[in-house]
């Protein structure tokens, strides 16, 4: 059977390891280098140190921590909603690029030449 809390440990570590160094993430929950270390080396925080961890990263941290399954499945969402916005943007960028009348090259050339 597997410990939970090492599972718990993995995640928190997986979750930490590449968004911060231990001496940012000392600096952020305001412990020595040596506790951050160990903190992204898979050693679960003391109380205090969970909880600047949790007020320095938010609820992703939580649920990466918690409900993997959810966070996965919200990011996955927010991801589509992102990619939507996006596509609307890139149609009306093209609209505007059809519906924009271009400057001739004789008048595009005579608005770069210094005034004297």
């Amino acid at each position: 059977m597997v410990d939970e809390s090492q599972v718990l440990q993995a995640r928190l570590r997986r979750f930490l390891r590449p968004r911060v160094t231990a001496k940012a993430l000392a600096r952020q929950i305001d412990c020595d280098p040596r506790t951050a270390q160990n903190i992204l080396a898979g050693h679960w925080p003391s109380a205090r140190h969970w909880l600047n961890i949790v007020q320095a990263f938010g609820k992703d941290v939580t649920e990466a921590v918690f409900h993997p399954d959810d966070a996965a499945a919200r990011l996955e969402q927010e991801v589509q909603a992102l990619e939507r916005q996006l596509a609307e943007k890139r149609a009306l960028a093209a609209e505007v690029a059809r519906t924009t009348p271009r400057p001739s090259r004789a008048v595009a050339a005579s608005d770069h030449r210094p005034s004297r």
